[in-house]
Order: structure tokens, then sequence, then C-alpha cells
């Protein structure tokens, strides 16, 4: 099947169409405070006349995206840091498997370690959803994301899904570039990241030989892990208000959740490079069920992420509060940790209108979670 025109409509933007973004985005109101933001030591004067100039993709990036997230970096985390990287070939193409916890830092992030390490950055799914902003448009399009069908009907959703498997293996197989693809629709909301099986049913949607279509898309599990989880109370109460009724989005609320999870504090920061699952793949018969291999792909990604998930002192603390247990304290974490964490907690609840305590409880579960997952995998 020829879907050319149809890739034409994903792709991101190429250097022809560098200038024309560029100059929609020199008209938006809010330009001016976001470069300021970048580039808060410079003349923004000047750094607007020299936003003007770009006119490639890879200008862009060097220009704007590695200094935008090094800068989220140092104003809202403790540090960034990073493991796995060496053990990837920088010449081959890989399909990113990763858990998602902010809606533009995750991909962003691994971005500028892919880049200040000597490796090609990589493409992005970027969810039409997410697509109503022109600025935010044209800054995920110039940062190689290509749109990402949400929602419709059972037909169109399979018909997107036979169109994604075949944009993403393009890219990978023909382009010999690497995509980075969120685990599940949408962000973690309950701290448990775990893989969607239709996920990799869609990444094999149109082949019948499905173990070696995925194999051939290089697939490795990354983890990225905050200290403080961007947005968690907004996660916290959109999952509380669900269990009784029909969670409505209010106007701009996307747009504020990425907004929110880029200047809000995020503590320390790690993004842990997994291993190729291919060696795994290769062990199991190549004939065996689109349903069992599917299960099999998420139990090897799923336990890559929870193994390789940072853990930190709120999350013992938080682990012992929902068992009800001392066992981490004194090890793990000290009683200062503990009160500052549940004065945390207090603080962040209290922020909203939803007085029943199990919304306290949810968010206590939400960072304890991993480490569950940790010692699930270690069993």
């Amino acid at each position: 099947m020829d879907f050319s025109h149809e890739f034409e409509i994903l792709r991101p933007y190429n250097n022809s169409e560098v200038v024309p973004a560029i100059q929609r985005m020199m008209k938006h109101p809010f330009l001016k405070p976001v470069l300021a933001y970048v580039y808060p030591d410079k003349d923004i004067d000047q750094v607007i006349i020299d936003f003007s100039n770009l006119t490639t993709v890879e200008a862009f990036q060097d220009f704007f995206s590695q200094h935008a997230v090094r800068e989220v970096v140092r104003k809202t985390s403790t540090g960034l840091t990073f493991s796995g990287l060496e053990q990837l070939d920088n010449t081959k193409p890989y399909l990113f498997i990763a858990n998602h916890h902010d809606i533009v830092l995750d991909s962003a992030i691994m971005q500028v370690l892919l880049y200040e390490n000597n490796h090609k950055t990589t493409q992005i799914t970027f969810g039409s959803n997410l697509m109503k902003d022109p600025m935010i448009v044209d800054i995920g399009k110039l940062n190689k994301m290509f749109t990402f069908y949400r929602g419709g009907t059972k037909m169109e959703t399979y018909k997107h899904a036979v169109l994604h498997s075949a944009y993403i293996r393009h890219v990978l197989t023909e382009k010999k570039d690497s995509v980075w693809i969120a685990q599940r629709d949408g962000r973690t909301k309950d701290g448990d990241d775990r893989t969607q099986s239709g996920l990799i049913k869609m990444l094999a949607a149109g082949r019948k030989d499905h173990r070696d279509a995925l194999m051939d898309l290089n697939i490795v599990p990354i983890c990225i892990s905050y200290e403080y989880i961007p947005c968690d109370i907004q996660k916290v109460r959109e999952m509380y208000i669900s269990q009784t009724q029909e969670y409505i989005k209010q106007p701009n609320e996307d747009f504020n959740s990425i907004v929110g999870g880029i200047v809000g504090y995020k503590g320390g920061v790690n993004v842990c490079f997994g291993q190729p699952i291919n060696v795994e793949l290769q062990k199991i018969d190549a004939h065996i069920s689109m349903n069992e291999l599917a299960d099999y792909v998420v139990e090897l990604i799923d336990k890559q992420i929870h193994t390789n998930y940072t853990l930190r002192a709120i999350n013992y603390v938080a682990f012992d509060i929902v068992n009800n247990t001392s066992e981490h304290l004194g090890q793990k974490y000290t009683d200062q940790e503990k009160a500052d964490f549940i004065t945390y907690v207090n603080k962040k609840v209290a922020s909203t209108e939803i007085t029943d305590s199990k919304l306290n409880a949810m968010f206590i579960e939400m960072y304890a979670k991993p480490v569950s997952n940790f010692l699930n995998i270690s069993k």
C-alpha cells in the first residue's frame, strides 16, 4: 500500500519549511517571553534577531531546543543524569519505547542527551490532540515531531494504527532515523509504568511475520525518572474525579499541562537507556501468535523500565506509608525526609478543592508504585 501522501501530512518539517515557520512564530505573542526564558542572560532583541535568521532544522535544534531544555533543567531540577547510552551504536536507528510522565520533557530531554553525546536526534510522536496552538505545532514540527492521530471510531483507529506502523517502519528502515514513542496513550497518572499491548500490535500492523517485523524496528526501552513527578497533583485529581464521573478537560488544559510540566520543580532527573530487546526476541518462535508476542514484548519492556527506574527517598517513604511499615527507614530515607514528603503531600492536596482523604492516599500511592514494581521484578 502506498502511504506517500499520508506520510507527507504526518512528517516533521524539512529545511524548506523552517523559514515560514520561524516567520509565523515571530508574530506569536509568546515568542519573546519564551526566548527570554531560554536566554536569561542575553540581550533579548539580539536573541530575537538571531532566532529570525534560523534556516534549518538542525540550526533550530542547536539554537533553541538544546538551550531550552538545559535552561529548564537548570531552573527546575537539582540535576540531570543518564546511563546506558554508551552501549548503543550511534550509527544504527532505534525505536525508543519510553515511559511517559511529561508531555514535552520526556522526549525533549532524551533529544538533548543524544545530541550532546554524538547520536542523531530522533523523530518523535506528536499527539494530534495537542496540535492546537500554532506555536506549539511549529515548535513540535521543527523538533522532528510527527503527527500521531488520537481518537476516532474503531475503524478510524485501526486505519491510523496501520498508517502509524507504516510511517514508523519507513522512518527506521528507509530514512534510517530513530523514533521515540511513549509506551502508552497519554501520560502515566498513577505511577504505574505499563506498556500497552495495543502499541506492540500497532507496530506490527499490516505484517504477517510479526516477530521479525518487530525485530526490524530495533526496540530499546527508555526509562525517565523524576524525583517530583511533573503535574503530580493534577494527574491524581483527574484520576479521582474519573472514578465517579467522566473527566472533561477544561479549555487549554493540555497547554497548561505542557507549561506546568516545564516550569514545575522536578528535583533529580535521570534517563536510563535500556538494551535492545532483539536478543530476547530471537529466542522465541517466529510464528508465535500476535497476542502471545505482544504480551511477551510488553513484559520485556516493562521489566527494563521497572528495573531502571531511579528510586529516591520519597519513593521509599511513600512505599512504607502505603504498606504501614518502617522497613526502609534509616536505609533509604531519614525521619526528616519522611517529614518533608508528608509536608509536600499535604501542601499539594490542599491546593485542590477535594477534601476526601482518598485523594491523599492516591497521591502517595503514585510515588510508591515504582518501588512496588521494582520489588516485584526483583523477586
